[in-house]
């Protein structure tokens, strides 16, 4: 019997165009910005070889304890096969159990399905021995494409830290990204009520081209000059103006969400010092500081205290 385990952050798009016209799924994703989280998902695989039927058991248990609805396991389903046209990985003659824990809501902006899919491949691929560290990459970025489940989160997670996607693709193949490291407390908040499934938003021609358009400018203006410490405030205004140009801050559950979080900064008065940028493309927003300089972990609690008061789901977490 083999036996692994593996982690994978999640990941927070700020940024993004939708970049899906090549045919090879390695050659499509998105340009971006936005930033990798600790908390993400965890996978445990058990292989038990030589058995006369072979068999797959998957279970996705969400961050509220909650076995994930069945259709949500095809994911996990067309990994394996991915996994399979890929390597010398084969479930044949073996018993597999692969159970992964969310931390994160899904559909929310939190790179769920890309943390799930590579802490899965990871750990698949160490309980069989294969010694190929981008193959878990590789497939997970496949697998997004061809569920439309996401498009650059895999790029993201490959640079870490605080990332910018200048080239779109797999992190295998063409795709190109930078990340800087910065110890960031922040607050995610949402909306239990509103969920939005990324593909409603990159299958859609209308809303592929306001978004891309959006994105490809404000991704031109990053791209000028070094990528580190001191394009924080550069990131910090380019995605707001990216929500607004989009389109996407101006839908109602959206807007509102934001709002909230607005006046709650206020009213702690630290609106000076926080700023709420949406989540890509959930309803959700995250609770940014303006400098990197200083960070006062009282004042988050405060702003938590109050986000509670009104009912708002919330989650501290870090780069």
């Amino acid at each position: 019997m083999f036996r692994a385990m593996a982690r994978s952050g999640g990941h927070v798009t700020l940024i993004f165009t939708i970049n899906d016209e090549p045919t090879d799924l390695d050659d499509q994703g998105s340009t971006g910005a936005g930033f990798c989280l600790q908390q993400g998902a965890e996978a445990t695989v058990t292989i038990i070889e030589n058995v006369d039927n072979k068999s797959l058991e998957i279970s996705v248990t969400d961050s509220d304890g909650e076995n994930v609805p069945v259709d949500c396991l095809e994911l996990y389903t067309v990994l394996i096969e991915e996994l399979e046209r890929s390597s010398n990985f084969t479930t044949d003659n073996k018993k597999i159990t692969l159970s992964v824990k969310l931390e994160l809501p899904r559909s929310q902006g939190f790179g769920m399905s890309a943390a799930g899919l590579l802490s899965a491949a990871k750990a698949l691929i160490a309980a069989s021995n294969i010694d190929d560290e981008s193959l878990a990459y590789l497939v997970t970025h496949r697998t997004e494409r061809i569920q439309s489940s996401g498009l650059g989160d895999v790029l993201a997670l490959s640079a870490g830290g605080i990332e910018l996607r200048f080239e779109p693709g797999s992190p295998c193949t063409k795709g190109k990204a930078v990340g800087f490291t910065a110890n960031i407390p922040m607050i995610l908040v949402w909306s239990n009520n509103e969920e939005r499934h990324t593909r409603l938003y990159i299958d859609n021609p209308n809303w592929k081209e306001r978004i891309s358009s959006a994105g490809r400018t404000s991704i031109k203006r990053l791209r000028d000059g070094e990528w580190g410490l001191s394009r924080w405030n550069d990131l910090l205004t380019e995605s707001l103006i990216f929500a607004e140009e989009s389109g996407l801050l101006g839908e109602d559950s959206r807007y509102e969400l934001f709002r909230n979080v607005e006046s709650i900064l206020d009213m702690c008065d630290f609106g000076g010092d926080y700023v709420p940028r949406l989540c890509m493309l959930g309803t959700s927003v995250a609770i940014l500081p303006k400098s990197l300089d200083n960070l006062h972990v009282e004042n988050i609690q405060k702003i938590i205290s109050e986000l509670d008061k009104r009912q708002l789901e919330n989650k501290l977490v870090s780069i």
